[in-house]
C-alpha cells in the first residue's frame, strides 16, 4: 500500500471522526485504526486490490441482517457492498481488545473519493463526460445514496464501541446554493444579430415567455451596455439573493471569464462593466464570487490558469474581495485526474463540478468536503472537493406546472439523505431556470424544506 494512499485516508478519517486518530496497515494487510495511549483496536478487512479492478468487474452485494442490528445507520435497511459479493451477516465483532469489520470501508472510500473509477474511462458521452449511466453506482441501484457516508456511521459506531470516552467530531447538515452565471441576461450583452435572433426565437418556440419582456427586449439590450435591467427575464440575481438572505444563506455565483469554444461558452464578454456591476453588487451583500472556467479547460491547465487569474482582475476592477475563488466546470466536464491538477496548479481552493448532468445523486459517495486525492500519481491535492448533487435540470428541465410537486418531492427526498449523515446538500440552480412561476416555486419549496431540517 502507497504510503500517501494511507496518509490521506488517515486524513480523512481525522477530518470526520478525531484528530488523534492512527491508520496502518497490518502484517496480514488487513486496515488498523488506534489511538495513542489505547491498547483497544479496530481492524477492518481490507480488499484494496478489489476495488482496483476493472470497474465492470466489480462485484456489489448487499449486507441485509436478518434481525436488528445496532450496526446499521438510522434509517437504513441494508447497504450495498461495492467490491463485495457476500459479506458475513454480522459486520462487526467485537471484545475488549477491540472491534474487527468485515467490509473495507477504507477501500471503499478510497475508490469513490479519488474517482478512481473513471480513470482511463472510455464510456464518456457527447461532451466527453463520464456518465451516471457508466458508473457503477447507477448500475448497481446506489447512485441516490451517500454510500461512503452511511458506511462511515458503522465505522462511527465501532469506534463509540471501541473507545466510549472519544468524542468524536458532530457534523451539521448545510445547504450550499450555487449559481452558474453562463447567461446573465436574455436579451443584454450580446450582438445586435443575436438580439434579433432570440427574440426570432423566443417568439416562435417560447410561447411561455413574457411577451411584454419581448417588446422591451431593443431597450433591455441598449440599457446593458451600463448595467443588467431588473426587467429582463433572466435577471433573477436580486431575487435569489433576497430569498437565500432572509433564509440566513449565502450563495456562490460562477461567472465564465474567458472563451475556448465560441458555441458553448457565454455570451457575454467577461469584464463587462455590467457584469463588474453584478459581482460588486453579489459581493456587497455577502455572497460569493467564483470561476466557471469555458467549455474546453478541463483538459488545458494553462487555459484554466489564464481564466483564474482573469477572475481575479476582475474582481479586483469590482472592488470584490476574497482570500479564496472556488470554481465549478462549464458543462460539468471533468476527467480524473487532469482536471483537478489544472485547478490546483490555478491557485483554486475548492470544486464543486463532481455530480451528474443528467441523473442526481451521490457520484463520490458523499455529501461531505474532502481533500482531492490524484490516484494516478498517488498523491493528495491541496483542492478542495464540494461534491454536487444535483443541477436543476436534471429534476425541472420541460417540467410542467402541474409536476411541480413530483419535481419537490424528489429534492426533498436528496436533502433528507444528505441531512441523515450530517452532509452538505449541493444545488446548482441556473439563474436562467426562474424565469417561470412554478420554477420559483420548487426553488422556494427548497429553501423551506432546508429550514425545517436545519
Amino acid at each position: 500500500m502507497q504510503p500517501a494512499v494511507i496518509a490521506w485516508l488517515q486524513n480523512l478519517l481525522r477530518e470526520r471522526f478525531h484528530d488523534d486518530l492512527l491508520l496502518q496497515q497490518m502484517p496480514n494487510g488487513n486496515w488498523c485504526l488506534a489511538l495513542p495511549q489505547s491498547e483497544r483496536r479496530i481492524h477492518i478487512r481490507c480488499d484494496f486490490h478489489a476495488f482496483l479492478a476493472e470497474p465492470g468487474t466489480l462485484p456489489c452485494g448487499h449486507w441485509l441482517p436478518k434481525e436488528e442490528t445496532p450496526w446499521l445507520p438510522n434509517a437504513c435497511i441494508g447497504l450495498p457492498t461495492p467490491g463485495a459479493a457476500r459479506v458475513p451477516l454480522q459486520i462487526v465483532e467485537h471484545d475488549e481488545q477491540g472491534c474487527l469489520l468485515h467490509y473495507d470501508v477504507l477501500g471503499l472510500a478510497y475508490w469513490m473519493l479519488s474517482r478512481h473509477e473513471e480513470l482511463g474511462s472510455y464510456a464518456l458521452d457527447p461532451h466527453g463526460r463520464f456518465p451516471a449511466e457508466a458508473s457503477h453506482a447507477f448500475r448497481h441501484g446506489y447512485l441516490e445514496r451517500p454510500i461512503v457516508d452511511e458506511w462511515f456511521e458503522v465505522l462511527g459506531r465501532a469506534m463509540r464501541i471501541t473507545w466510549p470516552r472519544l468524542s468524536l467530531r458532530q457534523h451539521q447538515y448545510s445547504i450550499r446554493l450555487t449559481h452558474d452565471v453562463d447567461t446573465p441576461v436574455r436579451y443584454g450583452l450580446i450582438g445586435a444579430g443575436r438580439l434579433a435572433r432570440n427574440i426570432m426565437v423566443d417568439l416562435l418556440r417560447e410561447r411561455q415567455r413574457d411577451r411584454q419582456a419581448l417588446l422591451r427586449a431593443p431597450a433591455l439590450w441598449k440599457r446593458s451596455e451600463q448595467r443588467l435591467d431588473e426587467r429582463d427575464p433572466f435577471n433573477t440575481f436580486d431575487w435569489i439573493m433576497d430569498r437565500s438572505e432572509k433564509a440566513g444563506l449565502r450563495n456562490a455565483f460562477y461567472f465564465i471569464c474567458g472563451r475556448t469554444d465560441n458555441r458553448r461558452d457565454g455570451h457575454y464578454p467577461p469584464g463587462h462593466p455590467a457584469i463588474l456591476t453584478l459581482m460588486r453588487r453579489i459581493h456587497k451583500r455577502g455572497h460569493e464570487v467564483g470561476l466557471h472556467p469555458s467549455y474546453n479547460t478541463y483538459l488545458d491547465a494553462h487555459a484554466l490558469k489564464t481564466e483564474a487569474d482573469q477572475l481575479r482582475r476582475f474582481c479586483e476592477q469590482a472592488g470584490v474581495r476574497q482570500q479564496t475563488f472556488g470554481v465549478r466546470m462549464h458543462y460539468l466536464r471533468w476527467q480524473t485526474p487532469e482536471t483537478p491538477r489544472g485547478l490546483e496548479a490555478a491557485g483554486l481552493a475548492y470544486d464543486t463540478t463532481l455530480g451528474y448532468a443528467r441523473h442526481p445523486g451521490f457520484r463520490c459517495g458523499t455529501c461531505h468536503e474532502y481533500q482531492a486525492f490524484d490516484p494516478q500519481r498517488g498523491q493528495a491535492l491541496k483542492l478542495r472537493l464540494r461534491p454536487l448533487i444535483v443541477m436543476e435540470s436534471t429534476i425541472i428541465q420541460g417540467l410542467r406546472p402541474q409536476d411541480s410537486r413530483a419535481a419537490e418531492a424528489r429534492l426533498a427526498r436528496l436533502m433528507r439523505a444528505c441531512h441523515r449523515v450530517g452532509g452538505s446538500f449541493t444545488l446548482l440552480w441556473h439563474n436562467t431556470m426562474l424565469e417561470y412561476p412554478h420554477q420559483r416555486q420548487v426553488y422556494e419549496s427548497v429553501l423551506k424544506r432546508h429550514q425545517e431540517l436545519a
